[in-house]
Parts: C-alpha cells; sequence; structure tokens
C-alpha cells in the first residue's frame, strides 16, 4: 500500500534502507534459502530505490532529508519490496505540489509497464482518474454507483451523480467554461450512519421517484451497456448530459 501523506507515513527515526526494508524483515521466513539475509537485503533496497528513481546511496538517510515527492517515491519502493501483484494506493499525490504530483504519477505509470502491476487508486482529482485509470468505479456513500472504462465514463456518464462530479472538472478554456453547464447538487450528504432507505442518493438527485425509496435494499450494479454498469433504477440515456 502506498499511502497519502508522505510525512506521516514514514518512520522520521528510521533509515532509509530499515523503511523500505520493513516488509522484508516482517516475512523473513519467505527468504530462508538466502544463506547471507543481510546482504541479500542491501542489495533489495538498493535495486528498489534506483526502480523508482532514487540513489542507493540516499538509504543511509533520514526521510527529513528529503522532499515530499522523495518521500513518496520511498513509500512506493517499500510497496514493492515483496514483487506484490496489487498495490493500493490512497490518494498517493494530494498532499504534493501539482508539478511534483506529475512525476510521481508518471513513476507509477512506468512502474506499471516495467513490472506488470495492478492498481488500486483511489483519489478525489478527477483529472488524476482520468490519467491514471483504465476502469473508473465512482463511488457515493461507501456504495459503487457507477462503473466503466475511464474514456466511456468520461465521455457518456448514465448515474446523475457522476454527471455532477464530471461538470464540477476546471476546463483552462475561458470561452468552453463558460458553455460547461455545472451541475450542483442540492442538500447535504447523509449520514452513513442513517442512510436513506432504498438508493443512498435519492435525497439529493433530481430524477429519483417513489420506487428509488421503495426499493429493497440499494439498486445492484447493472450492465446497461457492455462494460458499462450503473446502480441507478433510471440511468441517464444516451444524449441526456444535463440535469
Amino acid at each position: 500500500m502506498v499511502f497519502q501523506d508522505p510525512y506521516s507515513s514514514l518512520d522520521p527515526r528510521m533509515t532509509v534502507e530499515d523503511i523500505i526494508a520493513e516488509p522484508l524483515d516482517a516475512h523473513k521466513n519467505l527468504f530462508k534459502e538466502e544463506k547471507d539475509y543481510k546482504k541479500f537485503r542491501h542489495e533489495r533496497v538498493a535495486s528498489l530505490m534506483q526502480t523508482v528513481g532514487l540513489s542507493p546511496e540516499q538509504a543511509t538517510r533520514y526521510p527529513h532529508e528529503f522532499s515530499g515527492g522523495q518521500r513518496q517515491r520511498i513509500g512506493i519502493a517499500r510497496s514493492l519490496a515483496l514483487n506484490p501483484e496489487l498495490v493500493v494506493c490512497d490518494e498517493p499525490v494530494s498532499a504534493l505540489d501539482v508539478s511534483i504530483q506529475a512525476q510521481v504519477l508518471n513513476t507509477f505509470e512506468e512502474l506499471q509497464a516495467k513490472l506488470g502491476l495492478t492498481y488500486l487508486f483511489v483519489a478525489h482529482n478527477l483529472l488524476v482518474v482520468k490519467h491514471i485509470s483504465d476502469r473508473i468505479a465512482v463511488m457515493y456513500l461507501g456504495h459503487v454507483v457507477e462503473l466503466a472504462e475511464s474514456g466511456k465514463l468520461f465521455k457518456e456518464p448514465m448515474h446523475p451523480y457522476t454527471v455532477s462530479l464530471l461538470s464540477a472538472i476546471p476546463v483552462p478554456d475561458p470561452k468552453a467554461a463558460r458553455k460547461n453547464e455545472r451541475v450542483v447538487l442540492k442538500g447535504d450528504i447523509p449520514s452513513p450512519l442513517n442512510a436513506p432507505s432504498g438508493c443512498p442518493f435519492r435525497t439529493r438527485c433530481p430524477f429519483a421517484k417513489d420506487a428509488c425509496a421503495s426499493e429493497k435494499g440499494n439498486p445492484v450494479l447493472r450492465e446497461v451497456r457492455k462494460g458499462h454498469y450503473v446502480a441507478c433504477l433510471f440511468p441517464l440515456q444516451s444524449g441526456r448530459t444535463g440535469m
């Protein structure tokens, strides 16, 4: 796992080598065949640091000697220590400056191509989501309300909540921004401890009907189009993008 905050997720009392090697030490029994574990550990850390764009000579330093982007690379190296197939990324660039975000995102993409990784990438920045994702799951109040390939979801959103989210993306062209119809949701987000009956989004949805409240449980994800799943009784139809 790669954590959100590169400042609080690294132990300030540990060297970079000890931080990256922590998964190796925790699962030391997996490396019983290594006759010289200390040498293996040192070489593995050096290799991981090179993989994420850091110099192995920095292994004896402490986290406070690195920038935010470098700290996040240390966190990425730690997550790769045991050769995982799946890496969970909990908003890994939200605490970084925009210019550093781009560098870290490029590192993620390079590692994915090189190591064949799968990322579960959690983020609120929709432009980051669009850049990094092959498939996107949109969640509301803890429920997945839409799931589709990245291109399809951005081009033809079918859940009212997704439409509202995408309308909030800043447009760099002033003329295009004026034409962009911002969809503002009314009301407050309900408490997860006292969620609405039926569809969790119905209290803020302009298309909600009686069936949305009386539906037993939450609407299940159903395939409305090939590879495009929506948890809604009345998903938006093709060409109907406004609310």
